[in-house]
């Protein structure tokens, strides 16, 4: 028997052994939010607070107010939207001019920004700064901005001076686009901002209204714009529109018009797929298709919703003064799965 060479083999299988089990050990939860959904409840417009409903992916667990009750704290009035750079979460807080950061996963209070904010909505992360949306004072069509955040110290460190209502904000690489839903409802373009310089570099002229954007998998930012309905106010339709732009020359490169009626108010992209969705309706296009549909997939009240991982989210916010629903349905089948019994007002729904 050649004993160097069975040392060798025992040796080997011994590290292949002590390899696989390591790879085979689960990863553990990073809190107890972990491995599970996230809806942001806005909660009542005057003198209320915003809260975050987790219910697990396995759906056998649920907490309500779970920022709330981590913290001892309220998150403010009216929470906006929800951002995550790595595992940190800013919640923004419309009406109380505040971001309360904290761990996604825990949902411990890191900090708080409190200075230097005015109607903030939106967050996206680009070069190691935050960017959000302020829409200033309603009533000035001069005062919006987009704050600047250094995220090694969370504090608004300068503004960059947009047109009226900056409203969604995503980062490609380094820059940023920004959709112009207008204070008054009567935006109608998309800004670029390079995040190197955080200099304005041009408005691009797009649909009226636009809101939800997102990069497709052919690299180009799709802007859902929602148009007007005719109403009392309105008495002229004007209609919505998608359009693609190419983010090399920030140039448009296709404009679809929606039908006569259909005013879809969100937007989410996933697996190639575009959803598009009205109060009452979702609606389903390839990425790359020039037809709107006309044919809804799913039908029910819609507040907010997202599609993720092969399932549709849809949040309901009943009355606006009881507690709302989420609703989850199979995106292949369209069948509903489950409902669940969230927070006041749920708007958009996140996932750790």
């Amino acid at each position: 028997m050649n004993i160097k060479k069975t040392i060798f083999l025992v040796a080997l299988s011994g590290v292949l052994f002590a390899s696989c089990s390591k790879n085979d050990e689960p990863e553990l939860p990073k809190g107890d939010y972990d491995n599970g959904i996230l809806v942001s409840n806005e909660g009542a417009f005057s003198g209320g607070t915003g809260t975050v409903n987790y219910i697990s992916n396995d759906y056998l667990t649920e907490e309500e107010a779970i920022y709330n009750k981590v913290n001892s704290a309220n998150i403010g009035t009216v929470l906006q939207s929800i951002g995550f750079n790595g595992d940190d979460a800013y919640l923004i807080a419309n009406v109380a001019n505040k971001i309360s950061v904290a761990d996604r996963y825990t949902m411990k209070k890191i900090t708080e920004i409190s200075s230097d904010l005015n109607n903030p909505r939106y967050i996206a992360f680009a070069n190691g700064k935050g960017y959000v949306t302020n829409w200033g004072a309603g009533s000035d069509t001069t005062d919006d901005f987009i704050a600047v955040i250094d995220l090694s110290t969370n504090t608004v460190t300068s503004t960059i001076s947009v047109s009226e209502g900056p409203e969604q904000i995503i980062a490609n690489g380094n820059t940023l686009y920004v959709s112009h839903k207008g204070g008054w409802g009567t935006g109608s373009s998309v800004s670029v901002i390079n995040a190197e310089t955080d200099a304005f570099v041009k408005n691009i002229s797009v649909g009226t209204l636009p809101d939800e954007m997102f990069i497709d998998n052919s690299g180009r930012l799709v802007v859902s714009c929602e148009g007007k309905a005719v109403t009392s106010w309105n008495p002229t339709e004007v209609l919505g529109s998608l359009v693609r732009i190419n983010t090399s020359s920030n140039e448009i490169e296709s404009t679809i018009n929606f039908n006569t009626e259909f005013h879809p108010n969100s937007m989410s992209f996933s697996d190639g797929s575009i959803y598009l969705s009205t109060s009452s309706k979702i609606y389903k296009m390839e990425e790359n298709s020039t037809q709107i549909p006309t044919t809804e997939v799913i039908t029910t009240t819609v507040y907010g919703f997202s599609v993720n991982d092969g399932k549709i989210y849809v949040t309901d916010a009943k009355d606006y003064q009881s507690n709302g629903s989420l609703k989850i349905f199979d995106a292949s089948t369209n069948l509903e799965l489950k409902e669940f019994t969230v927070g006041l007002i749920p708007g958009k729904v996140y996932f750790n």
